[in-house]
C-alpha cells in the first residue's frame, strides 16, 4: 500500500529484434510497394564493400501483400480503395497464420480512410490477430522510416502485449498500482500506450540505464560520463555530455551482430524519439558459437533466463559470456 508508483523498464522488445524472435507477420501496402523495406533508401552501409549482406527484412516476401488503392500527395483518392480485394486478403492472412499485420499505405498520413477501412475488415476477419496502422503510429512523411515503424511495431507487438498483460495481472493482484513502462526516451507509459506503439519501448531498458547513470553523475559531482549496461542479451554504451543525455529520432535496431551500430543502413529505422545508445549482442546470456569458417563468434541468441548459462546449473548446455567469465 505504500507503493505509489510502478514503473518497468525491459528489454524485451529489444531482445525480439536481435534474436529475430519476433511474431509471425504480414505487411499490406498500397499495390506495386510491397518492396519497399527491401528498397530502402538504396544507401549502402560501405559504399566500396562488395560483398556486404543486405539487411535483414522483418517480413518475408511472400507474407507482403498488396491492395488496389492509391492516396495522392495532396491527399485526394486518386485510386478507390477495391473494397472486393478484402475477403481475399483476409483469407490470404489467415492461411499465413500470422499474428499480426502491418498496413501502409502511400500518403496515409494525408488521409487515412483506406487504410482504417484495411485495418477493420482486417481487425473484424481475424479478431485475435493484431493491426498496426502507418496513420496512427506515424502519420508523417518518409514512406520507407513510416513502413519500417509500423513493421516494427507489428513484429515486436504481440510478445510486448502477452508479457506487460501478464506482468500488470501479477501486479494488480499485489495490490500495487498500475504498472508504467519505460520509453525509449526516458519517460514513462502506461500500457495501453506503449501496446498501441511498442516501438516507443524498444529501447525501454537501456534507457532506464542511461538515466540512472545521468543522475549518479549528478550526485556525484560528473556531468561527462560513458554510461556502460551489461545485461542478458545486449550490452549498451551512451554518451551523457555536460550532464545532458542525447537523444535521436533516427533510430536503427536489430542490426545483425557482424555489423556496426555506427553504420546507418544495417539496421530497421524507426522514427520515434530514442536516447542514443551504441548496443551490441554481448550480454551475460549471449551464446558463443564457430562460423562456418571456424571463427569465434558471439550472439545475436542468447540463453535468456531459462534455462541461462551453463554454470547456473539449471539445464543450459550453450556456452556464454558468463560461463567464460566463471
Amino acid at each position: 500500500a505504500d507503493v505509489t508508483l510502478l514503473s518497468h523498464a525491459t528489454t524485451v522488445v529489444t531482445n525480439a529484434l536481435l534474436e529475430n524472435k519476433g511474431a509471425r507477420i504480414a505487411l499490406v501496402t498500397t499495390s506495386g510497394f510491397r518492396d519497399v523495406l527491401e528498397l530502402r533508401r538504396s544507401a549502402r552501409a560501405d559504399l566500396y564493400d562488395l560483398f556486404q549482406d543486405p539487411p535483414a527484412v522483418l517480413v518475408p516476401r511472400h507474407r507482403r501483400l498488396e491492395v488496389t488503392e492509391r492516396i495522392g500527395a495532396d491527399g485526394s483518392v486518386v485510386v478507390p480503395l477495391a473494397t472486393t480485394e478484402l475477403a481475399g486478403l483476409i483469407d490470404q492472412l489467415r492461411a499465413m497464420e500470422v499474428e499480426s499485420v502491418a498496413v501502409s499505405f502511400l500518403f496515409s498520413f494525408q488521409n487515412s480512410a483506406h487504410e482504417k477501412a484495411v485495418g477493420e475488415a482486417i481487425r473484424a476477419g481475424l479478431p485475435g490477430v493484431s493491426v498496426f496502422l502507418s496513420s496512427e503510429v506515424l502519420p508523417e512523411i518518409r514512406e520507407f522510416e513510416r513502413t519500417s515503424t509500423t513493421a516494427v511495431c507489428a513484429y515486436v507487438g504481440p510478445i510486448l502485449d502477452g508479457y506487460l498483460r501478464r506482468l500488470q495481472a501479477a501486479a494488480n493482484s499485489l495490490g500495487l498500482p498500475d504498472l508504467m513502462v519505460m520509453g525509449s526516451a526516458g519517460g514513462v507509459l502506461d500500457v495501453p500506450a506503449a501496446l498501441a506503439m511498442p516501438a516507443a519501448a524498444v529501447e525501454s531498458g537501456p534507457a532506464a540505464g542511461v538515466i540512472a547513470a545521468q543522475m549518479i553523475g549528478q550526485q556525484m559531482g560528473q556531468p561527462n560520463l560513458l554510461s556502460f549496461d551489461m545485461g542478458g542479451t545486449t550490452a549498451k554504451a551512451s554518451l551523457i555530455d555536460n550532464g545532458r543525455v542525447e537523444t535521436t529520432a533516427e533510430y536503427e535496431v536489430g542490426s545483425s551482430a557482424s555489423q556496426s551500430r555506427w553504420l546507418h543502413g544495417t539496421g530497421h529505422p524507426i522514427r520515434v524519439p530514442v536516447i542514443d545508445l551504441a548496443e551490441v549482442s554481448a550480454g551475460g546470456g549471449s551464446i558463443a558459437w564457430i562460423d562456418p569458417a571456424g571463427a569465434l563468434r558471439v550472439g545475436p541468441h542468447s540463453a535468456g533466463a531459462t534455462p541461462g548459462p551453463v554454470c547456473y546449473g539449471q539445464g543450459g548446455a550453450e556456452p556464454t559470456i558468463t560461463d567464460v567469465n566463471m
